[in-house]
C-alpha cells in the first residue's frame, strides 16, 4: 500500500509575531515566602499556589525572557532554574526557594533574539536561538554549577553545533536519550534528531521532514494504547496548522502515521501526552486573538495514533493566548501568557468541556487579555513539588501548589470482544486493555482464572503500564471439553485489583456447528434473520447448546433476538435489555434438546423502537450432537503476512469419506491495514487454487468473513 499525505507550504502559516515587552512597575520584586490569601500572594492574583520568589530579569542579566527549564542535581539535591534571556542562558539556584541565587550567564552564541529555547538531560543543557544568525546548538555542562563560589560568573559553553544555524525549539526524549530541534534551517523545518550518548558532543542522527515545518513536539516511548505501536518511539508535532503523528524508532526512515487539522485552528503550537498516552492536549497560540474565544485547550484520543481523533477543547476563566504546557500526573500545568501559571484538573478529560480549573498564578495582575505577554513558559518537575514559571517581563517566579492529596491511584481493565468461540486443538486471541481511572499509570500485572482442563492462557506482555494493552491467547488442546466457560481475567497493581470476564465456547464435534458472517442489515421498526444449515449431526441437539451473537446496534434496549429451530420454535435470547447501551457480542446457553440437531436455524432480529438502525454483524451456533467423521478443522496460530510477499496456512483433513461439499466453507480471519493489498486463496491437496478475495475492500481493515 502507497500511501501520500499532502503537506501544506510552510510559509502558508505565518509565526506569531515578536512578544512585546511592556514596562512593568505595578509589583515590587518579592523575596520572601508569601501564602496565597485572599486571592492574592504578593500583588499577584493566585488560587491554590503560594508565592517562594521573585527574581527579577534584572538580578540575572538582564534583556526580556522565554523559554526555560530546570535540573535537579541528583548528587547533591539541590534544585536549579535555567533560564532564557534575550541576551543569553541564566543559571539560578533555587534550593531555598525563598533565596534564589543567580549563579552566572551563559552569553548568546550570536546576537539577542525574543526566542531562545532550551531542554535539560542527563545533566547538561541544551540551548537553541530563532532570528540570530548562525547560532546553532549550545551545549552546557550544569555540573560546573557545583563549583561556583563568588557568583555570578560568566560561563562559557562546553560544545557549539553548528551543523544548523537557527531553530525555534528543543526537546529530548529522556526514555532514548535523542533529541529533537524543530524549526531549523534545516530538515524542510521539521524536527532535526541527535544521539546525546555523549551528552557534550550531539551527533546528527537524521531529519524528519516529511510534513515541512514543525513548531514544537514531543517524542515519547510509547505505552498507550494503540498495541501497534507500543515500545515504540513516536512523535507528535504541532505543525502550524495540524497535528502530525511519525514513528521515529527508526531515524533513518522516520513513518508518517497521521496528519490532523482541526476547527478553528489559528497556529499549532505545543502540545503533551497524559501520562497513559491515551489522550493528547494542544495549545493553539493565535485562536484566541482570531476568534474571539477564551484560552481553549484541544484534547485528542490517540488511542488509534494513524487516526488521533479531536474529541473536544475545555475553555478556560480567561481570554488570555496559551503557549506551553505539561502534564505531571493528574493535572496540566499551562503557561497561558497574561493570564500566568494555569493547572487544570484531567480527571475529566474523557469530557473536555467539564474539566476544572484547580489552581493558578498570574504573573501578569494588570490584564488577562490574548497576546503575547507573561508566562512564556512553565517547568513542574522539581522534586521539591516547586513550580518554576518563567516571564517575559518579570524574570524568574518560584511557586508552591498546594493541590491537595493526589488523588489515589486507580485502573479499569476490559477485555474485546468479550467472548469468542474454538474448536478443540485450535486457539483465540482477544486484546485486553487498561485504562487510568485516577492519580497516575502504574505497573499492573496480568493473570487469569476460571479455564477449564485442557485451555491454558497467556498474555503478551505479561504487565503493562495502565492505558497500555496486552494480547490474551486461550489455546485448548484436542480434548478441552466442548461447553462454554467464564474466565476471569484479572489485573493487579499496588493500587488495587481489578477484573472481567471472558466467554470461552469450546464447540462440539465437527459438523455440529456453523458460522454466518455475512452481515444483515436491521433497518428501523423491522424483523430480519440470517440463516445456518446444520447437517451431519445425530439425533438432537443438546441441553447446552451455544449461541455467540455479535449484532452492530445503537440503543440495544430496541431490539428482540430469537433463535428459531428447523421446525418453528423460537427461543428467546434477548427481549428489549441493555437500554442504551451499544451493540450486543454475546454468547447464550440455550436447552435444545427437544429439537433435532439437523435443518436450517435461524438468527431473528427485530428492531422494535425507531430511531436507531444497526447490522447483524455475525453469529455462530454450537448444536453439540453427535458428530460425523471430521471433516473440518481449524488453523489457529497467527502467520506474519509481510510486505510484497506469498504465505501459507495448513490445515489436515481425515476422516472424510468422498468428495468435499458442493457447499463448503471458509472462514476466515486477517488482520491487516488496507485489505486492498491481499489476494487470498484456497488451495486444495492436490494443488488446484480457490479464489476467495481479489484486492478488493481498498482502505477497509482486517477480513473477517466466511466464503
Amino acid at each position: 500500500m502507497l500511501a501520500v499525505a499532502m503537506a501544506p507550504a510552510t510559509a502558508s502559516v505565518a509565526r506569531p509575531a515578536t512578544p512585546a515587552v511592556p514596562a512593568v512597575a505595578s509589583v515590587p520584586a518579592v523575596a520572601a515566602v508569601t501564602p496565597c490569601s485572599g486571592g492574592m500572594a504578593g500583588g499577584y492574583p493566585c488560587k491554590n499556589v503560594d508565592l517562594w520568589s521573585n527574581l527579577p530579569l534584572a538580578n540575572m542579566g538582564g534583556g526580556s525572557g522565554s523559554g526555560g527549564w530546570g535540573w535537579s542535581d541528583t548528587t547533591t539535591g539541590k534544585e536549579y532554574a535555567v533560564v532564557a534571556r534575550t541576551t543569553g542562558t541564566s543559571f539560578v539556584d533555587v534550593t531555598v526557594p525563598d533565596s534564589p541565587v543567580y549563579l552566572g550567564n551563559l552569553p548568546s552564541a550570536t546576537g539577542t533574539s525574543s526566542w531562545r529555547e532550551l531542554w535539560v538531560h542527563n545533566n547538561t543543557a541544551y540551548i537553541v536561538s530563532d532570528s540570530n544568525g548562525a547560532h546553532g546548538m549550545q551545549v552546557f555542562d550544569l555540573t560546573k554549577l557545583r563549583n561556583v563560589t563568588s557568583p555570578p560568573v560568566t560561563f562559557a559553553a562546553d560544545f557549539r553545533g553548528t551543523s544548523f544555524t537557527s531553530a525555534h525549539t528543543i526537546n529530548i526524549n529522556p526514555s532514548t536519550g535523542f533529541a529533537y530541534v524543530n524549526g531549523s534551517n534545516t530538515c524542510s523545518g521539521g524536527p532535526r534528531m541527535f544521539n546525546l550518548a555523549n551528552r557534550l558532543a550531539p551527533a546528527f542522527a537524521g531529519c524528519v521532514s516529511g510534513d515541512g515545518y514543525s513548531h514544537d513536539s514531543q517524542t515519547v516511548l510509547y505505552h498507550g494504547p494503540d498495541t501497534a505501536y507500543q515500545g515504540k518511539e513516536i512523535l507528535v508535532g504541532s505543525n502550524e496548522d495540524t497535528v502530525t503523528v511519525f514513528d521515529v524508532t527508526t531515524k533513518s526512515s522516520p513513518v508518517q502515521l497521521a496528519r490532523k487539522t482541526y476547527t478553528g485552528r489559528g497556529y499549532t503550537h505545543q502540545g503533551w501526552f497524559t501520562e497513559d498516552h491515551r489522550y493528547f492536549l494542544l495549545d493553539d497560540e493565535t485562536d484566541e486573538t482570531g476568534q474571539g474565544h477564551n484560552t481553549k485547550t484541544y484534547v485528542w484520543d490517540m488511542t488509534d495514533l494513524n487516526n488521533p481523533v479531536h474529541i473536544g477543547s475545555f475553555l478556560g476563566p480567561t481570554a488570555a493566548s496559551d503557549h506551553n504546557q505539561y502534564v505531571k500526573g493528574n493535572y496540566v500545568y499551562q503557561a497561558n501568557y497574561r493570564a500566568g501559571l494555569r493547572i487544570i484538573n484531567l480527571t475529566n478529560i474523557a469530557t473536555p468541556s467539564t474539566m476544572t480549573e484547580d489552581a493558578y498564578f498570574d504573573v501578569d495582575p494588570a490584564s488577562n487579555a490574548n497576546g503575547f505577554a507573561g508566562a512564556w513558559t512553565n517547568f513542574p518537575y522539581l522534586p521539591s513539588g516547586n513550580v518554576l514559571i518563567f516571564s517575559i517581563q518579570r524574570g524568574l517566579f518560584v511557586v508552591k501548589p498546594n493541590l491537595g492529596a493526589p488523588p489515589a491511584n486507580d485502573f479499569s481493565i476490559s477485555v474485546s470482544p468479550s467472548s469468542g468461540s474454538v474448536n478443540p486443538g485450535a486457539s483465540i486471541t482477544a486484546t485486553v486493555n487498561t485504562a487510568v481511572v485516577s492519580g497516575t499509570a502504574e505497573t499492573v500485572a496480568l493473570s487469569a482464572s476460571g479455564a477449564p482442563a485442557g485451555v491454558a492462557v497467556s498474555f503478551n506482555p505479561t504487565s503493562v503500564t495502565a492505558g497500555g494493552s496486552s494480547t490474551v491467547t486461550l489455546a485448548t488442546t484436542g480434548s478441552a471439553p466442548p461447553g462454554t466457560y467464564s474466565i476471569t481475567l484479572t489485573g493487579t497493581a499496588a493500587s488495587a485489583t481489578r477484573s472481567t470476564t471472558f466467554t470461552l465456547t469450546v464447540n462440539g464435534p465437527a459438523g455440529c456447528s456453523g458460522t454466518n458472517g455475512n452481515d444483515v442489515a436491521i433497518p428501523d421498526l423491522s424483523t430480519v434473520e440470517s440463516s445456518i444449515p446444520i447437517s451431519g449431526c445425530a439425533g438432537n441437539a443438546g441441553s447446552a447448546s451455544t449461541v455467540e451473537v455479535h449484532i452492530l446496534h445503537t440503543y440495544i434496549g430496541d431490539l428482540i433476538v430469537n433463535l428459531v429451530a428447523p421446525d418453528g420454535t423460537a427461543y428467546l435470547l434477548h427481549n428489549r435489555a441493555g437500554g442504551s447501551a451499544d451493540n450486543i457480542n454475546q454468547t447464550y446457553t440455550v436447552n435444545l434438546s427437544s429439537e433435532a440437531a439437523n435443518g436450517t436455524w435461524k438468527l431473528r432480529v427485530q428492531d422494535a423502537a425507531s430511531a436507531d438502525v444497526g447490522t447483524i454483524d455475525s453469529w455462530t451456533l454450537n448444536v453439540t450432537g453427535s458428530a460425523p467423521p471430521a471433516c473440518s478443522g481449524t488453523n489457529g496460530t497467527n502467520v506474519t503476512i509481510p510486505d510484497n510477499t506469498t504465505v501459507t496456512s495448513t490445515i489436515a483433513i481425515s476422516g472424510c469419506t468422498g468428495n468435499a461439499s458442493a457447499t463448503s466453507t471458509v472462514e476466515v480471519h486477517i488482520l491487516h491495514t488496507y485489505i486492498g493489498d491481499l489476494v487470498v486463496n484456497l488451495v486444495a491437496p492436490d494443488g488446484s487454487a480457490y479464489l476467495l478475495h481479489n484486492r478488493t475492500g481498498g482502505s477497509a481493515d482486517n477480513i473477517n468473513q466466511t466464503y
